[in-house]
């Protein structure tokens, strides 16, 4: 462990920056790390303990890296910044960047940092991980959400150059206000028929029941239904099951057992006949209730499952005065629940070092150029195209 000791900027306080590079050092630093997660604006599970010791325990590749920044104040944890060290070849080299992973095991990894304090901690982590690996050409931070405080800190750094890019795609979430009643008269007509028709079909069968699994009683023990009805559902023929990799399956035992002992898990639930016909794995925080894997057994599509267990997640939101609902993701079945759609942006940090600026920051303006000139020409042939036809 490698510790830095960070004062030039701050006005009052002094940070410690502690470097973490392997699990077992991580483990000290649970419990506050998840607090900030659990705390921060973001409101992603992702940024926590439980979901990054996880994923750098199952997917950093043989070839990478990775370390954790640490930034105390006295002995309250007030940041973290995890990140892999990777490797890219330009120019006939290996160049090392330092990068925050997407997948479909995680997306918009963060930094976290203690409410009030950011401008002056995301800084303080930023340099320090800077110092730890000064031959790096670049940070690169994945689709991080438009709240992140990440963002506003790094446009405020003066001894960096920033790139940010709109990502491809944005995150629903749905934002819970007034009440249940007031909300479900903004739905469609259609979609209300088609809950009404479903109910109808449902609560013809034995046993039904909508069971939310949270605390104690939300344990890794029901991953198993969610990897068998996953593996009924569409994802069957068009998508990347859990069950299909032993990695994957390793991963979210790990993972459902620490967001378990953080008291996060919810296991949302429909059955009916002593089967489950849809279930999703959720994570509540402070202020939001995320929901990360949705699946339901396509053999029992008539009764719409996964929309009836959707609707009474809505009606729990609303019971337990959650702010949002957070899908993360965007699919077009969204726009049904009349959901809100959050910008998300890829940012690559240049430090003014000159192997950064040579070998980072003018390759990556260039191609970022070209791109647009691209975007352009694809425009203009498109309306010469449409003259032409006309």
């Amino acid at each position: 462990m490698v510790l830095f000791t960070q004062s030039k900027l701050l006005t009052k306080e002094q940070l410690q920056i502690k470097i973490v590079e392997n699990l077992e050092e991580l483990k000290p630093h649970s419990e506050n790390w998840n607090q900030l997660a659990f705390d921060s604006t973001q409101q992603l599970p992702m940024t926590s303990y439980a979901w990054v010791s996880s994923y750098f325990e199952h997917y950093v590749e043989v070839d990478e890296s990775w370390f954790c920044v640490f930034a105390y104040r006295n002995s309250d944890l007030v940041g973290v910044l995890p990140l892999i060290v990777t490797s890219q070849r330009l120019f006939g080299f290996n160049f090392s960047f330092l990068v925050t992973r997407r997948s479909s095991q995680s997306c918009s990894l963060d930094i976290v940092a203690t409410l009030g304090l950011e401008n002056i901690v995301i800084p303080a982590l930023i340099d320090a991980a800077i110092k730890f690996c000064p031959h790096h050409i670049g940070i690169v931070f994945n689709r991080l959400p438009e709240n992140s405080p990440t963002i506003a800190a790094l446009e405020e750094m003066s001894d960096i150059t920033l790139i940010k890019e709109l990502d491809w795609m944005k995150g629903a979430h749905l934002k819970v206000a007034s009440c249940f009643e007031e909300y479900r008269k903004t739905l469609s007509g259609n979609l209300k028929s088609t809950i009404k028709r479903s109910r109808k079909k449902l609560y013809q069968l034995e046993g039904v029941k909508t069971i939310f699994l949270q605390g104690s009683d939300a344990t890794e023990k029901h991953l198993p239904q969610l990897i068998e009805v996953e593996a009924a559902s569409w994802k069957r023929t068009k998508g990347k099951l859990i069950a299909n990799s032993s990695i994957d399956v390793s991963f979210y035992k790990n993972l459902t057992r620490r967001l378990s002992e953080a008291g996060w898990l919810e296991w949302q639930l429909l059955e009916a006949g002593g089967k489950t016909m849809a279930i999703n794995l959720a994570i509540k925080l402070k202020r939001s209730t995320i929901i990360w894997k949705l699946a339901y057994d396509e053999s029992y599509s008539k009764f719409s499952p996964g929309t009836i267990l959707f609707e009474e997640v809505v009606k729990s939101a609303y019971t337990d005065n959650v702010e949002e609902i957070n899908l993360v993701s965007d699919f077009p079945w969204y726009d049904n629940w009349n959901m809100d759609k959050r910008p998300h942006y890829n940012i690559k940090v240049y430090s003014h070092q000159p192997i950064s600026l040579i070998f980072g920051l003018i390759p990556a303006y260039i191609i970022n150029k070209l791109k647009v000139f691209k975007i352009r020409l694809v425009k203009l042939y498109k309306f010469l195209v449409l003259k032409c036809n006309k």
